[in-house]
Formats: C-alpha cells, sequence, structure tokens
C-alpha cells in the first residue's frame, strides 16, 4: 500500500511568501501615512464646513440678530464659558445665537452654542481675518460683526506642505460674498488663499 503523502511548504517556498510579504508592507507602510494625513486634512476642512452651514442655516430660521462662528483658542468648560479668541493659528471654532450681533460670545447664558469642533493637533490653521464669520437673516455673511468682516479664506496645511505640493499637503475653504463656502484641493486655490491669510505653512 502507498503512504499518504502530508501536503505543506517547503522552507524555501515560506521563505519566499515572507519576503512577498515584507515587499507588500514596506509598500503599503509609506502609503498608510500618506492617507492619515490626506484624511486629517480633509476631515478638518469638512468640520468647519458643516458648522458654517450650521451657521447660515440657523441664521436664516431664526431671523433674528446674528449666528457667529468664531475661532478660539481653547473650547474646554462649559458653553457659557467659551470666548472667541481670534488669532491667525486658531485650532478650535464654535457657532452661537449671537443675539445682539457684535460677534463676541456673550457667557451669561443669553446667547446659545448651536455646536463646536476642533482642527487636529498636526494640522496647521491659517485664516484671513479676525477667525470670525457672522451670518444675518438673509444667510449672507455680514460685515455688521462687531466691526469685523467675515473670513473669507481658510487654509490647512502640515509638515509636507511646500508651494509644489499644495493639492496633497493643504486644504482650502473660500468663502463667497453670498456666504456659500466650498473647500478645495486644488493648488492655485489653496496657494491664493494663503496669500490672503498673509501666512505661511506649515
Amino acid at each position: 500500500m502507498r503512504k499518504a503523502t502530508q501536503p505543506g511548504f517547503t522552507l524555501i517556498e515560506l521563505m519566499f511568501v515572507i519576503a512577498i510579504a515584507g515587499i507588500l508592507f514596506a509598500i503599503a507602510i509609506p502609503n498608510m501615512g500618506t492617507f492619515t494625513k490626506n484624511n486629517r486634512l480633509t476631515s478638518a476642512a469638512n468640520d468647519l464646513l458643516r458648522g458654517i452651514e450650521l451657521a447660515r442655516t440657523e441664521a436664516i430660521k431664526r431671523q433674528v440678530g446674528l449666528v457667529t462662528l468664531c475661532g478660539t483658542a481653547s473650547i474646554s468648560g462649559t458653553d457659557n464659558s467659551l470666548t472667541c479668541a481670534p488669532s491667525g493659528t486658531v485650532k478650535y471654532w464654535f457657532v452661537f445665537a449671537d443675539v445682539n450681533g457684535d460677534g463676541a460670545h456673550a457667557t451669561d447664558g443669553t446667547e446659545a452654542v448651536l455646536s463646536r469642533g476642533e482642527t487636529n493637533s498636526t494640522v496647521t490653521v491659517r485664516n484671513d481675518n479676525k477667525a470670525v464669520i457672522c451670518f444675518s437673516s438673509t444667510g449672507f455673511a455680514s460685515v455688521a460683526c462687531g466691526g469685523n468682516s467675515p473670513v473669507r479664506n481658510v487654509v490647512w496645511c502640515d509638515s509636507r506642505y511646500t508651494t509644489a505640493l499644495a493639492a496633497t499637503a493643504a486644504r482650502a475653504m473660500i468663502l463667497s460674498k453670498t456666504g456659500r463656502a466650498r473647500v478645495s484641493n486644488v493648488a492655485s486655490d489653496i496657494t491664493t488663499s494663503l496669500a490672503a491669510t498673509g501666512g505661511s505653512c506649515p
């Protein structure tokens, strides 16, 4: 009678498979890092875009005063402790019902906070004004916002940024005069918006 053969891998076959797996990992790991960084930029931009759209919608719906989105240095604590702290490198933002239309959040509870968000700590944020956007009941970005003109350009970028890599390592948000915002990863939009902020990346 014939002996039953035991199927399996030879040592050479096993080493060959391990070598192929090593090559695939070597290719995949750098790409995963790039994917993660791109995702952080997109997430930060889309999160602010959501906040802007909320502020605009609420301003039209409420028909009272303004609804304001502003940047701040800290977003910890209760809603009543949040204050606008405009800066070119803000990492946090919040939306509130700006009842008196002064572009500043009243901490006495009379101006409700509608939403809040933050940017990943590895992402640099630039804006072209005072990090404040106010919307009137018409849905237009209002200039009657505590004397501040609304932000028109915001740029997010990370440590990879160069002018040549603008489309990869940055995102831009452009706010039109009618109050509509859009996010772009087109290099020309990014470099133009960054120039408008007067800042640099990262």
